[in-house]
């Protein structure tokens, strides 16, 4: 887990002002294949700070990955087989920001329609009941004060930044089965263990 702290200098009314944006960001690795896979979403990872948020990456830890990576997948695949098969067509979604807010993974874009709204809910429905850390669905809960979604193994082996936090287990979990079978089945596709 990379932490990093971005100061960013500029002038706004004559005066000089600094921006302290603490960053957890995914791995680099993980970023990348989800650029290179999905071009058309995440078009604006590299625009600078003044054209997109997506220049601070994912701001995100490493657990979400997979369903990131499956949302991108079921948006992309919407899209395009609508867009070829309909006349009425469904606008590029590009995404805006991807980031951890409130223990949940947040997806902000532009473009697409009710359909992809409803697949961006269900994501980030399902970040609830998964570690942002392993990925893990099970035995998962939420620290208090800041809200980490994470599971209880992640947190008992975590820095000191996690660990002063207090954890409790989420009450209303989804079928764990269910979800671990995903997940496994997306890993090994991907070969990303």
């Amino acid at each position: 887990m990379d932490l990093k702290l971005i100061i960013i200098s500029g002038f706004k009314n004559g005066g000089l002002v600094n921006f302290f944006l603490k960053l957890i960001n995914m791995n680099e690795k993980l970023d990348s294949y989800l650029v290179e896979k999905y071009p058309k979403i995440f078009i604006n990872r590299y625009e600078s700070v003044k054209n997109s948020a997506m220049f601070f990456g994912f701001d995100h830890n490493d657990g979400w990955f997979w369903i990131l990576d499956q949302l991108c997948d079921s948006i992309q695949h919407y899209i395009d087989m609508n867009n070829e098969w309909n006349k009425i067509k469904i606008s590029q979604v590009v995404a805006d920001q991807v980031k951890e807010k409130y223990g949940l993974l947040n997806f902000y874009c532009h473009g697409g329609n009710d359909q992809i709204d409803g697949m961006i809910s269900l994501a980030e429905t399902m970040s609830s009941n998964t570690c942002e850390f392993c990925g893990s669905t099970e035995n998962v809960g939420k620290t208090n004060g800041w809200i980490y979604t994470i599971c209880k193994d992640c947190y008992d082996h975590s820095n000191e930044r996690i660990s002063y936090l207090s954890w409790g287990k989420n009450e209303n979990s989804p079928n764990e089965d269910i979800i671990k079978e995903i997940r496994k089945i997306k890993l090994d596709k991907l070969n990303l263990k």
